[in-house]
């Protein structure tokens, strides 16, 4: 094995264990702990006081958000197929499968919330949210495969992806289907398996980078 790719393991193999440990440190202190689990209600009710979206429609919007990106990540997964980019489109479907089996996984059998006070909200645990990991594995997907033209046209579709992982989180929460830990969990969790993925075969992430063109 080349130093480069030796090195770009190891770069992904330190990211995916630093994501993991502050994983863990969030589950330990938000869900375990009873001042974690009162500092996490109040600051849903901040985030309730603001009045920023009706639930119900937050409740609509976290739904469509799934479908939506799926749509656009199949779109961009068959183009990508088309112009001979399987390792990446592969790698990108094991990523976003991992990532919600994962979520999963965690959140109805492995991880469990101690009952405290009941103010701070649910008895039965919801750490992490599978929307939110659903929609930010495909989001991740859509900047990977995107067939870029220009330099400009990375830039939009990160911070696009970005805007639409932002909004999930939001609407999660909102929606009183999630706390903000478990949205933040989420977020990690992807990128516990987008990294954890690049270590173990980094060429699927050079592989995903644009060539730019003059546009």
């Amino acid at each position: 094995m080349s130093w480069p790719a030796l090195a770009g393991r190891r770069e992904h193999a330190w990211r995916a264990a630093v994501l993991a440990a502050c994983f863990v440190a969030l589950y330990a202190a938000a869900v375990v702990t009873p001042w974690g689990q009162s500092a996490d209600a109040q600051l849903f009710g901040l985030l309730m006081g603001a009045g920023l979206v009706d639930p119900a429609v937050a409740d609509v919007v976290r739904g469509a958000l799934v479908g939506c990106a799926a749509l656009v990540a199949v779109a961009v997964g068959v183009v990508a197929c088309c112009r001979g980019r399987w390792s990446a489109a592969v790698a990108t479907a094991a990523v976003t499968l991992c990532s919600a089996v994962l979520s999963l996984v965690l959140r109805d059998v492995v991880l469990l919330r101690p009952f405290h006070d009941a103010d701070y909200a649910y008895a039965h645990n919801t750490f992490p949210s599978t929307h939110v990991t659903v929609t930010t594995a495909l989001a991740v997907a859509v900047v990977v495969l995107w067939p870029y033209r220009g330099v400009h046209g990375r830039v939009v579709v990160r911070e696009a992806a970005l805007a639409v992982v932002v909004v999930a989180c939001l609407v999660n929460v909102l929606s009183f289907a999630h706390r903000p830990a478990d949205v933040l969990g989420s977020v990690l969790l992807v990128g516990v398996v987008t990294s954890a993925a690049g270590a173990v075969r980094p060429s699927w992430v050079d592989e995903a980078q644009p060539r730019y063109s003059a546009s």
